[in-house]
């Protein structure tokens, strides 16, 4: 900024020492200009709870040049600073269409001509006293051979009135033109894709866009976005049946680090005119950086089809059903059914029903605020609840909960949760089999299953009604084990017939809920101040378990059996108390002895330095409560062959910890199309002859040390 500063300086001394006669200066107020800017309301007046709108003319003196609001490859877009009263709001700055300004090598965007801006104040419903004074400070940079700033501040009084009645318009030519001049928002749609250096954006024109575009030619393409293309090379824009596609050339700017990429394309029309739209498109498709992470692509060939989605989701859901979590839900769901004659057909076909009704609804709860989350601009995906350390608490809260009523400690007699009590195996409880859908699902979320991530990383990157397909199928195939067994009586007669064992088996069924419960507490010590989180944790499962035994020990008398029901409750609510107080430690990142190799932690500058290297680079994009990750990292990362490949081959170990929310790893797994962890991405070392890198490769979900070693050795 020092350096910019300087130069303009140093310009604007040459400038008016050396460079253009001062004929050329505009004198207005006293000071020479190269722009002669003026400010102009709409209306005389301001209209109480109405918008009062400028115009801001501009006329340039010949060969001088102002900018647009992305300036291209040098210069400064024109803003305004207002000094406005008490419940009164600045609006942005509306541009007109914008000119390429060459300069030698580069090429920036802007006005050299007479341009009209616009920009309007929302003004309050009742507004205080009979008039308001109103300051605003213009500043623009004019630029030919020098860049000279400049600045006008204007002030002005206008009387208040209550309607439009009691005003008069002001130079109404001057808005028409200026609004006929702003590009006109097409809400095409289109696809961004990045290949081979190129950024290549297809529109679908409609009807009305395929006649507006009929035999236009000299497209030109300006993003509102800086770094997105290199301004000063040629564009490759045509229509071919009724698309417009758009071929441009990168430059440096990741495309994760914008949302949405709004642009105004210039062409002339059939009958010689300069026209110009609007358009707006969602970026979807990986960043391309030189030198930069971003620049390297995944080595992938077949996009995911919808079809293909479903049918992963379903995979991913019927896996789902065998991880710790959800398999004694499963089980004691099935073991209900062992009982049920071929006459009971009919309340097994509505039991299955409810079930998977359950799981759908809260599959389309978790994934319509996901997706409503993601359109909104948050950087989240699969598993952002088990981000929150109090959602985590709550889980293990409720898998202990299950734990004690599956060991017999107590039985639920009532309430949702009933059918996982004594009368799990009873015919009916229809409202208990949907809430144990529900239950199925909630227990689930920890968990990304193997093919889920595919399905889940395309679902979130199609239009809501394709995201929500996707879930549903998610769902479908979690609830699918269940609704077989109740619909089809052959597979019911292969259980094993009711007796003692089915207590026993209930009863071992609680230790892999104890298990799950161990593993989020240790979660949950990774959120929050380890030794401080572990306390805090097992403190509101004392609580909890003193609840519910000391409910069981009501004294029949009163006002004993009051206070001990009063007592049971307190405890309780004091372990939510526990779980709502709880907060992320920002600081708090995993950290793990097991690994003989120094591990980096990954940041999107880190990435992008080690990219800019020459060592391969294995990327473990993770989070403590992600059961996948924890078993890979066990099994095939911190193997000891592994981390001797690792050091042998001077293996650059990444780590992304997605344990807390971190829009950086949020931004690194959309680049690769995926929504949640694992992901494992090996990039090879660069090669000595040709000084580039191959392509990445994504690794599977489930690894093993020589799928590892297959990997990082086909690199060489």
């Amino acid at each position: 900024m020092f350096l910019k500063n300087l130069l303009v300086l140093i310009s604007t001394a040459i400038a008016f020492t050396t460079g253009p006669a001062a004929a050329e200066l505009i004198a207005k107020d006293g000071k020479p200009r190269y722009v002669e800017t003026h400010l102009i309301p709409e209306f005389n007046s301001i209209i109480s709870g109405q918008p009062l709108h400028f115009a801001i003319t501009q006329k340039h003196t010949s060969g001088w040049h102002t900018y647009w609001k992305n300036p291209g490859d040098s210069g400064e877009t024109t803003s305004i600073e207002w000094t406005l009263p008490d419940g009164f709001k600045a609006g942005e700055i509306l541009y007109p269409a914008p000119e390429r300004q060459p300069t030698g090598p580069l090429v920036n965007f802007g006005f050299g001509h007479n341009e009209t801006l616009l920009t309007f104040i929302d003004v309050p419903q009742n507004v205080r006293g009979h008039e308001v004074n109103l300051t605003a400070k213009i500043s623009w940079l004019v630029c030919r051979d020098v860049c000279i700033p400049e600045i006008k501040e204007i002030t002005m009084t206008l009387p208040v009135v209550q309607d439009a009645a009691h005003a008069t318009l002001n130079h109404p030519e001057i808005f028409t033109a200026a609004r006929a001049a702003i590009p006109p928002q097409k809400s095409w749609q289109g696809l961004i894709e990045e290949k081979d250096q190129d950024l290549i954006i297809t529109f679908k024109l409609d009807e009305e866009g395929q006649k507006t575009l009929a035999g236009a030619k000299d497209f030109f393409f300006f993003p509102e976005e800086w770094g997105v293309i290199l301004n000063a090379e040629k564009q490759d824009i045509q229509i071919i049946d009724d698309q417009l596609i758009i071929q441009l050339r990168r430059d440096t700017r990741p495309l994760s680090e914008i949302g949405t990429l709004n642009s105004v394309l210039t062409y002339l029309s059939s009958t010689g005119e300069k026209k110009s739209v609007s358009l707006s498109i969602s970026v979807t498709a990986q960043g391309a950086s030189p030198g930069s992470s971003s620049n390297l692509k995944p080595l992938q060939t077949d996009e995911t089809s919808f079809v293909q989605a479903i049918f992963l989701a379903l995979l991913g859901g019927l896996i789902l059903n065998l991880m710790p979590c959800v398999f004694p839900v499963l089980s004691m769901k099935a073991l209900s059914l062992v009982k049920m004659s071929e006459k009971e057909q009919k309340h097994a076909n509505i039991h299955g029903l409810l079930y998977m009704l359950g799981i759908l609804t809260c599959f389309g709860g978790i994934a319509g605020l996901l997706i409503s989350l993601k359109m909104a601009g948050a950087q989240i995906g699969w598993g952002f609840q088990l981000q929150n350390p109090v959602v985590i608490l709550l889980l293990a809260y409720l898998l202990f909960t299950m734990g004690l009523n599956l060991s017999g400690f107590f039985e639920i007699k009532s309430g949702p949760l009933a059918n996982i009590g004594h009368r799990l195996a009873s015919r009916h409880g229809y409202k208990g089999t949907f809430f144990t859908g529900v239950l199925a699902t909630i227990v689930a979320t920890p968990c990304t299953a193997p093919f889920m991530a595919t399905a889940m990383g395309y679902a979130l990157t199609q239009p809501p009604y394709v995201a929500l397909s996707v879930f549903m199928a998610l769902g479908v195939g979690l609830s699918l084990p269940y609704l077989l067994l109740c619909f089809i009586p052959a597979l019911r007669q292969s259980l094993p017939k009711p007796g003692v064992w089915m207590e026993t088996f209930r009863q071992f069924l609680s230790f892999p809920l104890f298990a799950s419960v161990a593993w989020l507490i240790w979660v949950y010590t990774q959120q929050v101040n380890g030794g401080y989180g572990a306390l805090i944790g097992l403190s509101g499962l004392i609580l909890i378990a003193f609840g519910i035994w000391i409910s069981r020990h009501e004294p029949v008398n009163q006002p004993w059996k009051t206070s001990i029901h009063s007592l049971s409750i307190i405890s309780i609510l004091m372990a939510l108390l526990i779980a709502g107080l709880s907060h992320t430690d920002p600081g708090k990142t995993q950290t793990d002895t097991k690994t003989t190799v120094p591990s980096i932690s990954f940041s999107t500058p880190e990435m992008d330095k080690l990219i800019a290297g020459d060592h391969p680079i294995f990327v473990d994009m993770t989070a403590s409560w992600c059961i996948t990750c924890q078993v890979n990292e066990r099994i095939a990362i911190y193997t000891d062959s592994t981390q001797s490949l690792f050091k042998e081959k001077n293996v650059q170990y990444v780590v992304g910890d997605w344990t807390n929310q971190n829009p950086e790893i949020t931004a690194y797994l959309n680049k690769y199309e995926r929504n949640g962890v694992p992901l494992y991405v090996f990039y090879g070392a660069r090669d000595v002859t040709t000084g580039t890198r191959p392509a990445p490769i994504i690794l599977p979900q489930l690894l093993t040390s020589s799928l590892i070693a297959d990997v990082i050795n086909g690199e060489e």
